[in-house]
């Protein structure tokens, strides 16, 4: 087959501190290859020197064997290489099908845009991805999973050579993923190649022909993803057997009640109501749309419910906001990393002391004091940096999470909501989170753990509590906590 992508030697640093060191990467057409590694690794910036994004220091990048200079993100998209980042690009204020044909909208007439032919055009292009989304529809009322699709078909409506997908995955259902992975082997019959970055290690078997694995900015190797297992990638990644975790069941007191919810209806909830004991890891599963999201924000004091209560320690608690959960020893990492989780222009000290100051009135806000207290978390979280003083919007984003936990950790609370709390984490660092949360739950913190990955469900939940379109379909202990069971309760067929 012909090399579509051949790069050599590639090196590239940030703040004199060199990312990625010589490496080699090829694609061929019709090829989908897989990049993984430990987030750090580089491989986010990898394809991102392909795609134009930064200027790459040395070696050599050549598309369909003709050698590319250091271009622009623009000009690349016009060779034929399109990327759909991890963090979402779109323009919200503008409408699905502006988006997707941003600066190169059909015109008729005297330049006049035709809207009318933009329209269909976005129509039947979301319609082979099996999307029944409006084009006319702005995309600040898409949910999270709609916008991603959208992205991606904004990326496949270029006349493609290369398409790049950094964690395309991370926010769709299973239908939503079936229909991409169709895709992907339709656009690669066609000899498109795929690079495919994933920390589900699942997806790769399934949908690669060849596995490259980067790991602190080397080239580890590359295998044809047939000949190597799950644990063999881990491994290649991490440089060490990976052990997976399996959740124990529940030795605490279940009489030791410190969240209790009520009755709660409001939004899609219905009636809502479960209790948490003291020590206890609690897991809520589901399909996206099942109210979980919902349930924690009312909790949290970020929505409004019409009916029911909350109970902390047996009291009952009016939490009108977050400031109001944070005082009530109450922590929520949301699922919205980029959106909620951190302030990207701001430092990772300032990013991490940010809740403890605000339930620790009258911390002392030296910056030598704020600087010791992430110092702490940094090294806790491993989070890989170049200092406490770094941007955070300069990390890759798997490192981005683990401020975002960091923040919250540092305020101790006594409840601890995780909203996809390994969503875009590698598999070496998804098990330090794993072993985080179980240290804090054995620490008689109470966690509740929200996720679309039944896989991470079972692996440290001791009791799982499954929604479906704002009800509590079943609530699974012990050997009840299989996917089998999860699966018929999400989509509510027992």
């Amino acid at each position: 087959m012909e090399t579509l992508v051949e790069m050599k030697d590639i090196r590239k640093s940030f703040f004199g501190v060199e990312v990625l060191h010589g490496v080699d990467f090829d694609v061929t057409a019709g090829e989908v290859v897989a990049l993984c590694g430990e987030n750090g690794a580089g491989k986010s910036t990898l394809v991102k020197v392909f795609a134009g994004v930064h200027p790459r220091d040395s070696g050599e990048v050549l598309l369909l064997g003709e050698k590319i200079g250091n271009s622009s993100p623009h000009e690349m998209q016009h060779k034929g290489v399109s990327m759909i980042h991890q963090e979402l690009v779109l323009v919200e204020e503008m409408t699905v099908a502006q988006n997707i044909y941003l600066s190169r909208e059909p015109v008729r007439g005297l330049g006049v845009i035709d809207f009318a032919k933009m329209n269909n055009d976005a129509k039947e292009l979301l319609e082979s991805l099996g999307q029944d989304i409006s084009p006319t529809t702005k995309v600040n009322e898409l949910k999270i999973a709609q916008k991603q699709m959208v992205e991606i078909a904004k990326a496949i409506s270029f006349d493609v050579k290369v398409i790049i997908m950094d964690e395309p995955t991370a926010v769709l259902t299973n239908k939503e993923t079936e229909i991409l992975f169709k895709l992907i082997k339709s656009l690669a019959e066609r000899g498109i190649g795929i690079i495919y970055i994933s920390h589900r290690l699942g997806e790769i078997k399934q949908i690669a022909d060849r596995v490259t694995v980067l790991r602190d900015g080397n080239l580890v190797g590359t295998k044809k993803a047939s000949e190597v297992t799950e644990k063999e990638i881990a491994s290649m990644m991490v440089g060490r057997d990976v052990e997976e975790s399996v959740a124990t069941d529940f030795e605490g007191d279940e009489t030791d009640v410190v969240l209790e919810v009520n009755n709660m209806s409001g939004d899609i909830l219905k009636d809502i109501n479960f209790k948490a004991a003291r020590g206890e890891i609690l897991g809520f599963s589901g399909l996206i749309g099942a109210g979980r999201t919902e349930l924690m924000e009312m909790i949290f004091g970020l929505r409004k419910f019409d009916k029911g209560e909350v109970l902390l320690f047996n009291k009952p608690v009016k939490i009108k906001n977050a400031k109001a959960a944070i005082s009530s020893n109450l922590g929520f990492a949301t699922e919205d990393r980029k959106g909620t989780g951190i302030v990207p222009d701001r430092s990772i000290s300032e990013n991490i002391d940010f809740v403890y100051r605000v339930k620790n009135k009258g911390a002392f806000l030296a910056p030598k004091s704020i600087e010791t207290r992430a110092t702490g978390k940094i090294a806790d979280l491993r989070v890989v940096c170049t200092g406490a003083s770094q941007l955070v919007k300069n990390l890759s984003g798997g490192n981005q999470q683990k401020v975002v936990l960091a923040k919250w950790l540092l305020s101790e609370p006594d409840i601890f909501i995780i909203d996809e709390p390994t969503r875009g984490i590698d598999v070496g660092a998804r098990q330090e989170i794993y072993n985080i949360i179980n240290e804090l739950a054995q620490g008689g913190k109470t966690i509740i753990v929200v996720s679309s990955d039944m896989t991470e469900i079972l692996s440290i939940c001791q009791r799982i509590i499954v929604m479906h379109e704002g009800v509590i379909t079943g609530v699974l202990t012990g050997d009840e906590r299989t996917e089998e069971n999860i699966m018929h309760r999400a989509v509510n067929v027992m």
